[in-house]
């Protein structure tokens, strides 16, 4: 799977990137489709408050958290405080052929995915990290990061309802992110060939006029001001038509639909009578409402613990692709370019999702 889209990724970025004639045509197209998606979700019947509160507020908030990053990012970098940050996780960046600027993102990642590609995106943006190398960084960030970031709000869910299953459940998971985290670690010492001398600082390229300034607040200052008027603007115009078509779809129920032929689907193949009603919750509802019928019917005798932590599995798998198409499919299109953005997500979702088949087939058979 990685190796087929390694090879994607392997021209030399060109520079001016962004030219002025496609940053006014990306604007025209969106204004355009974002007005054209708004006729429509009134015409279904969405009133203005239901709009606020399902599409300006989220989009508000993911805006201010992307500008955050995105000015945090320059005045680290403006005041010389990005090598201090990437010291702490450089053994692991080293060892996975990763520069210091893959090594920041990984460790924002820890605390939020959106301005750890927010960090990634701006760093390929100045030519600190090749495509190929934003690419296994992002891949990186879907490992611990991801895991620990959703840990606390996890633990608090599944442990209450179904005990013992329930850390089963998290230690697989766990599991899974570790073999994501040493797989991709692998990749990168293989695909990223660079000079070690490099290693630290990017590929090589001509330095900006702010660049060649010295270290101070006068540089983070320039460096915030140009991060905010190119990235934020262009992550601006890209995401505000592509949330409003995903609420689109949930409002004429495409989303309702598939999930419901899922969980037909699960029927027919025989899946344990059982669980079926666990893993339809989890993928009709959400994770709370599978593990509060995991916790009923373990409690009830109905599953054995190993039947319980199977189902809470595979509601888990199944139900991965319409947590990404429904919550992080706008994101990742709005802050890298729709066609990166698409392989990004898709390639974490599998990796994400053949890692915890992987090593629940360990626990069946071994364990």
């Amino acid at each position: 799977m990685i190796p087929f889209y390694m090879g994607t990724f392997h021209k030399k970025k060109k520079k001016g990137r962004h030219k002025p004639k496609n940053t006014q045509r990306n604007f025209i197209t969106s204004l355009i489709v974002t007005s054209l998606f708004i006729v429509l979700l009134f015409y279904l019947g969405v009133d203005a408050n239901s709009l606020a509160k399902r599409i300006i507020l989220p989009l508000s908030r993911l805006f201010l958290i992307i500008a955050l990053t995105l000015s945090i990012s320059g005045f680290v970098e403006g005041m010389g405080w990005s090598k201090i940050i990437a010291r702490y996780v450089r053994p692991l960046m080293k060892m996975g052929g990763f520069s210091d600027h893959a090594g920041i993102a990984f460790t924002t990642a820890f605390l939020s995915g959106v301005a750890a590609n927010t960090m990634l995106l701006n760093a390929y943006e100045e030519n600190k990290i090749t495509e190929r190398e934003l690419f296994l960084a992002n891949l990186l960030n879907t490992g611990l990061p991801s895991y620990f970031l959703h840990l606390p709000t996890t633990i608090a869910i599944i442990v209450p309802l179904v005990g013992r299953a329930g850390a089963i459940y998290l230690l697989i998971t766990f599991s899974a992110a570790l073999l994501r985290t040493i797989v991709i670690t692998l990749c990168g010492r293989l695909i990223l060939v660079r000079n070690r001398a490099q290693r630290n600082h990017g590929p090589a390229s001509v330095p900006r006029a702010e660049e060649q300034e010295k270290d101070g607040l006068g540089k983070a200052i320039t460096l915030i001001k140009r991060y905010l008027k190119t990235r934020l603007t262009r992550i601006v115009v890209f995401t505000i038509p592509i949330y409003l078509g995903v609420v689109l779809a949930q409002e004429v129920g495409v989303f309702d639909w598939l999930q419901e032929k899922s969980a037909f689907f699960i029927q027919l193949q025989g899946f344990p009578v059982e669980s079926v009603s666990v893993v339809a919750f989890t993928i009709i509802a959400e994770f709370t409402a599978g593990a509060a019928a995991a916790g009923a019917m373990l409690h009830s005798g109905i599953l054995t613990v190993k039947e319980t932590v199977l189902a809470l599995v595979l509601g888990n798998v199944i139900a991965t692709p319409f947590r990404a198409i429904r919550h992080q499919l706008p994101r990742y299109l709005g802050i890298y370019r729709p066609a990166m953005g698409i392989k990004l997500l898709v390639t974490g979702q599998t990796l994400r999702v053949v890692s915890v088949i992987v090593v629940a087939i360990c626990y069946v058979y071994w364990l």
